[in-house]
């Protein structure tokens, strides 16, 4: 259901459930996604109540052993042999995929064959003593699938309308049916005819509303959702160069050395630092700074691996982790990464002479279930670091905690 999801289907549903009448008009784009709903919940509603309903049907088949005993045969031959199976057959096949596509159709014809077996038997088979038995219950036919049964609009409305035409063309045949009594059938009929119209036409309008409410409940809880997850990637991104942050990075670091302790591998670090920024700021101005910290840090995320996660540590510092790292590995990223940003070629005058920007780098690899905590792995990369600015700038230094 994506278009249930679309925000631009709020406005409609905000006018569907404002303007009067007797239902609320359903968005184009919701009416798909609600004859579906409806129809599941027709489905799951009327396995019982077909059963249920059934069985009363054929308990009249009881009465007529006692006072038709002459139609007891024919009587049953429909009922056993034709109605109950089909219902039973209907109700315990999974009516999905493309028999689904036609329950609408066997639900109707079920509701119709009580009121057509009521009518044969008072028109072909019953003599004049037997009919008034199955025409008095044909009102009760109709309370029972009109009003009792929930069926998609279209299969109700055919419904509820050929069932008393059914049922007054019985009167029609019975003759022995005074004339008062028959129109005191007929109006009865009629009259629960128009009652299950209006009962339905509420349960209508009260699912469509559910429908409405429920779809725009949804649309707000995704934008919501998005909004949050907006806010959660903006709280977890430097919003100057877009990688990830400071807290970022410290939450990172977090999974990744709990991981390393149940996995047993090892994490690593790189500190990086761009080489006399401050100067390059002075020179050329906060601007062409800011412009050169997102060119660095967009040249690092290009040579590191797929796994690894590089922030913004602060300043001009970046800090690159490496999950389930290996020394091995993580001098080559180092590697790689300094390599690439002195090949970026940046000029640098504010330097004397004039050279290029470069980066200094310092790290380290630290097996956590070595029992070292996660300060000494930003202590061994940060210390590397500045051996690194002290050493001439524009290398790699690296550590690693001893071997257990």
């Amino acid at each position: 259901m994506s278009t249930t999801l679309d925000r631009t289907v709020l406005p409609q549903i905000d006018r569907a459930l404002a303007e009067p009448g007797w239902l609320p008009a359903m968005p184009r784009a919701l009416r798909a996604a609600y004859a579906a709903e409806r129809l599941e919940q027709c489905r799951l509603f009327n396995r019982r109540m077909l059963l249920a309903l059934t069985l009363i049907f054929d308990l009249y088949w009881v009465n007529e052993f006692f006072s038709a005993p002459e139609i007891v045969s024919q009587s049953g031959l429909l009922r056993f042999g034709l109605m109950t199976p089909a219902v039973l057959l209907f109700t315990l096949l999974d009516l999905r995929g493309w028999i689904g596509r036609y329950y609408a159709l066997g639900l109707l014809v079920l509701t119709l064959m009580p009121a057509l077996i009521s009518a044969l038997l008072c028109i072909r088979l019953a003599p004049a003593t037997a009919s008034p038995l199955d025409i008095g219950a044909a009102p009760l036919i109709l309370l029972g699938t009109g009003m009792a049964m929930r069926m998609p609009p279209r299969a109700f409305l055919i419904n509820i309308s050929a069932t008393p035409v059914i049922f007054i063309a019985s009167l029609l045949y019975a003759r022995d049916v005074p004339l008062g009594e028959a129109g005191s059938l007929v109006l009865i009929e009629v009259s629960i005819a128009a009652a299950g119209i209006g009962f339905n036409l509420q349960l209508e309008w009260r699912d469509r509303r559910m429908f409405l409410l429920n779809t725009a409940d949804q649309i707000m809880r995704g934008m919501l959702d998005a909004a949050n997850q907006g806010l959660v990637r903006e709280t977890m991104t430097d919003a100057l160069t877009g990688v990830a942050n400071r807290r970022c990075f410290d939450d990172t670091l977090a999974m990744f050395w709990h991981h390393g302790i149940a996995a047993g591998g090892a994490v690593g670090l790189i500190m990086a630092d761009i080489d006399h920024f401050k100067r390059y700021n002075d020179h050329y101005g906060h601007q062409a700074g800011d412009d050169c910290l997102r060119r660095v840090a967009a040249r690092i995320g290009m040579l590191i691996r797929e796994q690894d996660v590089l922030a913004r540590y602060g300043g001009e510092e970046f800090a690159i982790l490496l999950p389930d790292a290996t020394p091995e590995a993580v001098r080559n990223v180092a590697e790689r990464v300094r390599e690439g940003v002195e090949q970026l070629c940046l000029e640098h005058a504010g330097l004397m002479p004039p050279a290029i920007v470069t980066l200094s780098l310092g790290y380290g690899c630290v097996s956590p279930h070595r029992g070292a905590i996660m300060r000494d792995l930003v202590a061994i990369a940060d210390g590397e670091l500045y051996a690194a600015k002290r050493g001439g700038r524009n290398m790699a230094m690296c550590s690693y905690a001893p071997e257990a």
